[in-house]
């Protein structure tokens, strides 16, 4: 049996299996919708907008708070559950600034700049993931309108979090506290990615289609921040001998992007079981109407004027 004949047979066996060819559809529409690329972007843009944003909410806890290091310790912790050993650098390095007149500003300033970067580029992959065609999206000022909603829900997000390990903190570290911690971290990310994703896309699509992978991200999210989170802060005082302050930043990066790629998965979730799009052929060979629906959304993507009218034969 030549190759090309087993590809096939294996081809056609994980078409007649939705445990497999749904996921692989997943990956499919992922790597066809450049989703890799998107949350490079992703991580970029939050890169750039966190440390001016941790700088921001130090200088308000001394301004509001005068300083207060119950407080101080309370956000640190959040932001270190979020993104290992941040918070330790939060509080040992970050001591805000004596002055909240133009350079507080300024902090703000690069912070909205990363943060509407980090929202439009969300609003952009939602869009190519869910096939929205050109001409349907949002121009000034709707973008702005939605961006600044995204940019919401991510705040009050970071807030319910701080506000959720400060009250877990102070029942202690029992079993079920750690339990109660990380269905409340669901219900937070939950709530936070269903927000972000019906507001992002402006297709009309019922809210029902974008709760399971909202689901699936929120709950891929807390297992990351339970287990990845100790790994890494493992591996990145190991590295810390060698590279420093670097290794954090590096750790950091990586750490974004991961959380980027969970985001981005969850929501082709959706997009492939509300088009129905698996399965998908593995070779190209046997293509199935999975295939043909997939590439007529791909070319209708591409309407920039409504005149225009895209007819494909696949």
């Amino acid at each position: 049996m030549g190759f090309t004949r087993i590809v096939q047979t294996v081809d056609r066996w994980h078409q007649k299996h939705g445990f497999i060819s749904f996921p692989y559809a997943v990956i499919k529409k992922y790597s066809d919708d450049s989703g890799g690329y998107q949350a490079a972007l992703l991580t970029y843009y939050g890169f750039l907008s966190m440390f001016p944003l941790l700088l921001v909410v130090t200088t308000l806890i001394q301004l509001l708070f005068h300083g207060n290091a119950t407080i101080k310790h309370e956000v640190a912790t959040a932001v270190g559950h979020f993104f290992p050993l941040l918070g330790s650098q939060l509080e040992s390095n970050i001591h805000g600034m004596r002055s909240v007149g133009v350079g507080l500003a300024i902090g703000l300033l690069f912070t909205i700049y990363g943060a509407r970067g980090a929202a439009d580029a969300v609003r952009f992959t939602l869009d190519n993931m869910w096939q929205v065609p050109k001409r349907e999206r949002a121009g000034f000022p709707k973008n702005v309108l939605h961006s600044s909603l995204i940019m919401l829900y991510a705040a009050a997000g970071f807030a319910a979090t701080v506000a959720v390990s400060s009250f877990t903190a102070s029942l202690g570290h029992a079993t079920w506290v750690k339990v109660l911690l990380n269905v409340a971290g669901f219900g937070v990310s939950f709530g936070v990615l269903l927000g972000i994703f019906s507001v992002a896309v402006l297709r009309k699509v019922s809210i029902k289609f974008m709760m399971v992978g909202a689901a699936v991200g929120a709950a891929a999210i807390q297992l990351l921040l339970t287990f990845g989170g100790l790994l890494l802060a493992h591996q990145l005082k190991n590295l810390g001998d060698l590279y420093g302050t670097f290794a954090i930043v590096l750790g950091l990066l990586f750490w974004l992007y991961l959380l980027a790629q969970i985001v981005l998965y969850a929501a082709e979730i959706d997009t492939v079981r509300h088009f129905k799009l698996w399965p998908r052929s593995l070779s190209g060979a046997l293509r199935t109407d999975a295939d043909r629906r997939a590439y007529t959304l791909y070319a209708k993507t591409e309407q920039y004027v409504r005149p225009e009218d895209v007819k494909v034969d696949v």
